[in-house]
């Protein structure tokens, strides 16, 4: 029979969590000595401490481990490894994540480093003008129109970039509005995961931004999706439309614009 102190030394488990174990049930000293109280433990005792150290290494929670016998100890060990494999993949993505951001500061200095988030987006319902090449006269042509339905929501416009440099303007409304004949309102989908970052200054450097964003995407196991918006949080507009002025900037050097790419995570990634 070993005192704790004793059983601490040998096995290399301190006496709190030794004390602790007893407290929950998990391994009761073998005696207790009724007028002092001090705790023995038996050599017998050893494969049974073994077993919580090693479900200890494992993962498993204490709870886990005192249940041991209750359960199906092969469901048990299916449960965790899924849920190892799970914590892998995790690892696995945050690992290419930071690879991908030491490549972007070797390539680009601190100054141009792009960061990206993927977030959910919602449902959104706008009035749209579509396959515009001259964005500006398009927004102020749909602002207009929503301005005039009194439909205006307190949310930014955007563009959705079409193929061969074209574009759709959209302006969030509050309604459903008459069609007349050349613009439309429509609900743009829920994006579950969407690649967002922000672009502050002139609206000729969002390019270089976008293929920032790209490459960050490459090499982070994702894809483009869908269709790529860039969302106007501060802008420019006319006075006679009366925008929110929160959103307004005469500045160039203060325009404020999140790029959005819908992704998918490539197949052989995140796993």
């Amino acid at each position: 029979m070993f005192r704790i102190g004793e059983f601490a030394r040998f096995t290399r488990v301190s006496v709190k969590m030794l004390r602790h174990y007893d407290e929950i049930g998990l391994l009761p000293p073998a005696h207790v000595d009724p007028r002092t109280g001090y705790r023995w433990y038996a050599a017998a005792q050893l494969p049974s401490l073994n077993r919580i150290l090693l479900l200890r290494d494992l993962g498993f929670g204490l709870d886990e481990i005192a249940d041991d016998g209750g359960v199906d100890v092969d469901s048990a060990y299916e449960r965790r490894e899924r849920e190892l494999r799970a914590e892998l993949g995790r690892a696995s993505a945050r690992l290419r994540a930071v690879r991908a951001r030491r490549l972007m500061l070797a390539a680009v200095g601190p100054a141009r480093l792009t960061d990206v988030v993927v977030r959910p987006i919602g449902t959104e319902l706008v009035a749209t003008l579509a396959d515009v090449d001259d964005v500006p006269a398009a927004f102020y042509e749909v602002e207009g129109y929503v301005r005039q339905h009194g439909a205006r929501a307190a949310r930014p416009p955007m563009a959705l970039l079409g193929d061969g440099g074209t574009a759709t303007v959209a302006v969030p409304v509050t309604m459903r509005l008459p069609a007349d004949g050349v613009m439309s309102v429509t609900q743009l989908p829920a994006v579950p995961s969407m690649a967002c970052t922000v672009h502050r200054g002139r609206y000729g450097d969002l390019g270089g931004h976008l293929q920032r964003m790209l490459g960050w995407l490459e090499e982070t196991g994702r894809q483009p999706d869908g269709t790529i918006r860039e969302v106007y949080l501060r802008f420019g507009a006319e006075p006679e439309l009366r925008l929110p002025p929160d959103y307004l900037t005469d500045n160039v050097d203060d325009l404020v614009t999140e790029l959005q790419v819908p992704v998918r995570q490539t197949v052989g990634h995140g796993r």
